[in-house]
């Protein structure tokens, strides 16, 4: 019955009651423990994951040293060419000198209704090249960031050139202090408290590395290349070993 009383109809009758009676106390207890165990998951799957995202995280970065020592500034050319005037820069932990290549590169039309933007830049080899967008790849020293406008696709380029060089002046004692590598956190940490850990994994010297963690927010950290190789591998981990 609806009061889980059993009504006296036959004893086939009441021991089937009987055993419905029971079937449904099992189902309800097999119910109650499941509620329970998805309780526990789920409480789990948020404590791993609020590790994993903020006591714990890692990640890769790539770390640079180049830069132009004088010249290498990008011209317009002729046509839609561009030309690169004659100096040196330090690439792949070595010091090279490049001779003024007029027309070295030419710049793609747009047909588009958007500009576009590429850069400019010399690979380790001295090789030219434009990728679109507005970063060299990595073992690449920009030179220059090319913007074409909307519908240039005329014979000469109407666009304009910015000058994206890293210049210092190397030392013989001391290596030039260059612009320090910010890594980004996918999640803030809890407090600035955390520890980071480096491990490069390759470099055009690995016996020139040295890196040096400067500073840390909850978003991020900074890592400064005080040695004198390039085109650093880092595998890092940050740690906050408070996280309760």
């Amino acid at each position: 019955s609806a009061t889980n009383e059993i009504i006296e109809v036959g004893p086939f009758a009441r021991i089937m009651a009987q055993y419905a009676l029971r079937d449904r106390a099992a189902l309800r207890a097999a119910a109650t423990l499941g509620a329970a165990a998805l309780d526990l998951a789920a409480g789990t799957w948020r404590g791993l994951q609020d590790l994993r995202q903020r006591a714990i995280q890692t990640g890769r970065a790539y770390i640079p040293r180049k830069y132009v020592i004088e010249g290498l500034q990008v011209s317009v050319g002729t046509g839609r060419s561009l030309s690169i005037a004659a100096g040196s820069a330090v690439q792949g932990g070595m010091r090279r000198r490049y001779d003024a290549r007029p027309n070295a590169i030419a710049v793609p039309t747009n047909p588009g209704t958007t500009s576009r933007v590429y850069t400019l830049y010399l690979t380790n080899d001295g090789d030219p090249y434009l990728v679109e967008g507005t970063s060299a790849p990595e073992g690449g020293l920009a030179l220059a960031r090319v913007t074409v406008p909307a519908g240039d696709t005329g014979p000469t380029f109407a666009g304009t050139l910015t000058d994206v060089r890293t210049v210092a002046t190397p030392s013989t004692w001391f290596p030039p202090v260059l612009p320090a590598f910010t890594v980004a956190l996918s999640y803030p940490m809890p407090s600035t408290e955390y520890e980071v850990f480096l491990h490069v994994e390759s470099a055009s010297d690995l016996g020139r590395v040295h890196l040096v963690v400067t500073s840390k927010t909850k978003n991020a950290f900074t890592v400064e290349n005080r040695g004198t190789a390039d085109d650093i591998v880092v595998r890092w981990m940050a740690v906050e070993p408070a996280w309760r």
